[in-house]
């Protein structure tokens, strides 16, 4: 990346300067401070830890995505991988080019363990990126050593950004798990400039995705994750091979799998049987312990970019997704 915006923002990071870009999510008045962050009008009181400014009290609904994201830090990593798993996702769905990028201020809402926050840094674009759990603990583990990357612990209803201050938002694998889904899509637009570009994905609706987890989550998302994660770590390795035999079924194979409820990955040309193993336990677990998925139906996502009136904006089908992106 240009060396100008790496040095910049490496000085930013390193003694806390970019915490004056921030407002409070409260009343949007600027923030001061460095170990805490106190808004200057209303005084109120957000800490920083290990870095990462927090705007969400410690247990919140994410919490499940916080137990899971630090257990598996590196699993989903393209570094870790050693193959570009997270780069062709992000790609494919967005269709950006790293090269376009470079440069760009890039908001990523939601990010997990950072899979795609690596890939983004990567680019050279100047990431701001946060979740609401303690998945960013992890992302700042894996990815803190990028100058160009900035964290924050904060929910999407309330962030303390700018609005109207990035060229480019993705928010990948997120929005089905928040509380109010289209509260959370047309939200987040709030912070992209006009003109600026979007990606965004989201579960298609059980009537076009019928899985026979969405049978068991009623239950599982009840059990503390600990516990459920631990059932996951013993089943989900015995089921693998009988939906690998499923899925390998010509014609049907993709339909057959779903009615064993672990997660299969033989479409990503994971080879090596550790990592399959690996990421099946974390996305098995990923589908039945999060307290809210909602898949959402096509015409709707379609109704909620006209409230919006983007400038463009396609809605293509991708496996179990509906991917939606386009312009400002």
């Amino acid at each position: 990346m240009p060396r100008r915006l790496a040095d910049g923002l490496a000085e930013k990071n390193r003694d806390g300067g970019w915490f004056e870009t921030l407002q409070c999510p409260n009343c949007r008045a600027r923030l001061h401070g460095d170990t805490t962050l106190t808004c200057e009008r209303c005084r109120r009181a957000y800490p920083v830890r290990d870095g990462i400014p927090r705007f969400v009290p410690e247990d919140n609904y994410a919490n499940s995505f916080g137990y899971q994201w630090n257990v598996h830090r590196l699993t989903q990593l393209d570094s870790y991988v050693g193959l570009p798993v997270s780069r062709d996702r992000l790609l494919r769905e967005s269709g950006w080019s790293a090269d376009e990028l470079q440069d760009r201020e890039v908001l990523e809402c939601g990010s997990g363990a950072g899979r795609f926050t690596e890939v983004l840094c990567q680019t050279g674009a100047a990431v701001t990126s946060f979740d609401i759990s303690h998945a960013v603990d992890a992302n700042a583990a894996s990815n803190g050593r990028f100058a160009n990357l900035r964290l924050l612990q904060a929910s999407m209803y309330d962030l303390p950004l700018v609005e109207e201050s990035f060229d480019y938002l993705v928010c990948l694998g997120v929005i089905q798990h928040t509380p109010d889904v289209e509260r959370s899509f047309k939200t987040i637009f709030r912070y992209l400039r006009p003109g600026g570009k979007f990606c965004i994905d989201v579960y298609a609706a059980i009537v076009a995705y019928p899985h026979l987890r969405q049978l068991l989550r009623p239950v599982t998302k009840r059990i503390p994750p600990g516990k459920l994660y631990s059932v996951v770590e013993s089943l989900a390795p015995r089921l693998l091979p009988l939906s690998m035999r499923l899925g390998a079924v010509p014609r049907v194979g993709d339909y057959l799998t779903r009615l064993v409820p672990v997660a299969n990955h033989r479409h990503l040309g994971l080879t090596d049987s550790e990592t399959l193993r690996t990421w099946t336990i974390l996305d098995t677990f990923d589908w039945l312990s999060p307290q809210f998925e909602r898949p959402q139906p096509r015409r709707r996502l379609e109704r909620w970019c006209r409230d919006l009136r983007l400038s463009e904006f396609k809605i293509e089908r991708i496996r179990g997704l509906y991917v939606v992106s386009g312009t400002k």
